[in-house]
């Protein structure tokens, strides 16, 4: 009977996701899936090496299997991933015979065939179905090394264990957590030997990609530099954006007012192209120079491409301004450099020096015009030119600032200045407003920006020594000799650098209201485990029929959860072996709650809550049958 149960639940999985596939998928992404894995997979399959730390490599390297082979196909992966996790089912099974009991594991597997979500994802190009056949598999493993007390089953659910992680890097910590399980389990030395066995090996099979991100960064990255932003996204999910941080107006302060990096101990690159109305010169050098030295030093830059070039520029400690032109090239902007700074100050004002126009500018004209605050080079400021400071200063401030936004956008002349006791507000023409509170700690993060103008101010920096020239030049619109001028542009230096300033928006979003930011964990550590739709674009995709799906898998995740909970009273009290799955259920929330996320995530384990489902539903029919004999 078990087997027959689970040939047809292995079956009902299968069938399932190839319907998914090629007839309806209850999901909008289609086959391409998301983030990017469709392309990520494409580039390697070319024999390009992967372009990212933003993800990790596991899944992106299964696409690229199959496209080195048979081409452009997306659908070949799809159904490879969709029989895999038809085995899910013959994995349950053979975890929960052992752990709960024959009776269980069998609607545990019927349940896994007919209902797992996780079918859902075998449909599209995501990482979470073949990560959750590697987890049970590891899962599994692992139990049977405790029972068997097999040293080799250890060292496969370490291996299993490790790939896991480059698919979800949020199981990067579950071979620790066996590992400690089964150390305070057993309470021996040859279990504490298997259980770092497991652990070593988990360790080893990361190290082939810790190696190679540690040569591309200088950094020790194990999976993937993508966890800190949904750290801070999960600061800006809190208070009255519990629901959604799509409202939530700090988002503007996702990327930087200043050219900068944190990054101090490697070459700043310096990338750019030759536009096709230009002329290829013979020879383009850097010339750069810092606050720090101010003797001129040239670099000869390297071609990369018929127009690109890139050239490396030694680095220097943290705070450092850096000043380059172009030598080769007219005009060459030596007489209005480039401004970069290197600072690991993520949220104050850069520019110690004044050499450019910048939000914190305005913010301390503002507050000048508000409150009479002394301002330091203030004849910079004076932008009509009547040695006074007024609200027309703050104006034209903020039209220079606009006219270099990128895309350059402007607000017609029009703002304003409203000054009260406890903030002064800029109000611009597109009725968008940037708050200076007067109470005020320098970090970008106290204002208050709506709307799109006010945004844009945030982010935009000019040069006072380019202002100067474009007053004194008529402007020809004849081709520039140079665009897309960049530093660190590279994904290896732009990523490590954005993991750094999420880290530091995190914990300024936390430190300003501690108790809305763990109210937000709190719930988050229930919502992983429940669908919650919306008809709010923002907030969730919308697809043909979505607010059906979503009500459906509403009631669905909400029912799972539930009976889930009831199955661990029940599976106790059938004798199960319930403290490996519990755990491993509990690793979800307390590991995620604190970033962003959403049910998707729990996915992995769903497996596990089958059984739990499973031992509710079999203990309540026995139940019933019990009453009625």
């Amino acid at each position: 009977m078990g087997r027959l149960t689970v040939c047809v639940a292995c079956a009902a999985s299968l069938a399932l996701g190839l319907f998914f596939i090629f007839v309806w998928a209850p999901h909008p992404w289609g086959w391409d899936g998301f983030d990017n894995y469709h392309d990520l997979g494409l580039i390697v399959a070319r024999g390009e090496s992967f372009p990212t730390t933003d993800v990790p490599w596991g899944y992106a390297y299964y696409l690229a299997s199959f496209y080195r082979v048979y081409g452009d196909r997306p659908w070949m992966p799809l159904v490879a991933q969709a029989t895999l996790n038809a085995l899910v089912p013959l994995l349950v099974y053979q975890f929960a015979r052992t752990e709960f009991d024959e009776r269980v594991a069998a609607v545990a597997a019927l349940l896994s065939g007919f209902l797992s979500f996780n079918t859902v994802y075998a449909s599209t190009q995501s990482s979470d179905a073949v990560c959750t056949v590697i987890f049970v598999a590891a899962v599994l493993a692992f139990a049977r090394a405790r029972r068997l007390e097999d040293w080799r089953l250890y060292v496969v659910a370490g291996v299993l264990l490790g790939i896991a992680a480059q698919f979800r890097p949020n199981l990067i910590l579950v071979p620790l957590l066996l590992a400690a399980f089964l150390i305070v389990e057993r309470r021996d030395l040859t279990h504490a030997g298997h259980a770092c066995l497991l652990a070593t090996v988990s360790m080893l099979t990361l190290v082939p990609w810790i190696v190679r991100n540690q040569r591309l960064t200088g950094e020790i990255i194990p999976t993937s530099t993508h966890g800190t932003l949904q750290l801070w996204y999960g600061t800006l999910q809190s208070g009255p954006y519990l629901k959604s941080r799509a409202y939530n107006p700090r988002a503007v302060f996702e990327n930087g007012s200043f050219p900068y990096t944190s990054l101090d101990r490697v070459p700043l690159i310096v990338t750019g192209r030759v536009p096709e109305c230009a002329d290829v010169p013979a020879a383009l050098a850097v010339v750069y120079w810092t606050d720090r030295d101010r003797e001129h030093h040239r670099i000869e830059a390297q071609w990369v491409g018929r127009r690109e070039f890139r050239a490396d520029v030694p680095p220097s400690p943290a705070p450092t301004a850096y000043y380059f032109y172009f030598d080769g090239v007219a005009p060459s902007r030596e007489w209005a450099p480039y401004v970069y700074f290197v600072s690991a100050d993520h949220l104050g004002d850069l520019d110690r020096h004044g050499d450019v126009l910048d939000v914190f500018d305005l913010i301390r004209l503002i507050r000048h015009l508000a409150w009479d605050e002394p301002l330091p080079m203030r004849d910079r400021l004076d932008f009509d030119g009547d040695d006074r400071l007024s609200e027309a200063d703050a104006r034209l401030a903020a039209d220079a600032l606009l006219a270099h936004a990128v895309p350059p956008v402007t607000s017609n002349g029009r703002g304003r200045v409203d000054i009260s006791a406890a903030s002064a507000v800029l109000r611009l023409g597109d009725g968008s407003s940037l708050a200076v509170p007067r109470a005020w700690s320098g970090r970008i993060t106290d204002i208050e920006v709506a709307g799109t103008l006010a945004a844009a101010l945030v982010h935009s920096t000019v040069p006072f020594a380019r202002l100067r020239e474009e007053r004194a030049a008529a402007h020809t619109g004849t081709c520039q000799p140079l665009d897309n001028v960049a530093v660190n542009a590279p994904y290896y230096r732009e990523q490590l650098h954005a993991m750094r300033r999420y880290v530091a928006l995190a914990m300024d979003n936390i430190r300003r209201d501690p108790p809305a930011y763990f109210g937000g964990v709190a719930y988050r550590a229930v919502r992983v485990f429940v669908i919650e739709g919306s008809d709010d674009p923002h907030t969730t995709q919308q697809f043909a029929g979505s607010g059906r799906v979503y009500r459906i898998a509403r009631a669905a995740s909400i029912v799972l959860a539930v009976l889930c909970v009831a199955g661990v009273w029940a599976a106790w009290r059938r004798g199960a072996a319930i403290a490996l799955p519990l755990m491993l259920i509990a690793y979800i929330p307390a590991t995620l709650a604190f970033v962003l996320t959403n049910m998707r995530y729990s996915v992995t384990v769903q497996p596990l809550m089958f059984m739990f489902v499973a031992a509710a539903l079999v203990s309540g029919v026995e139940a019933v049958s019990h009453r009625h004999r």
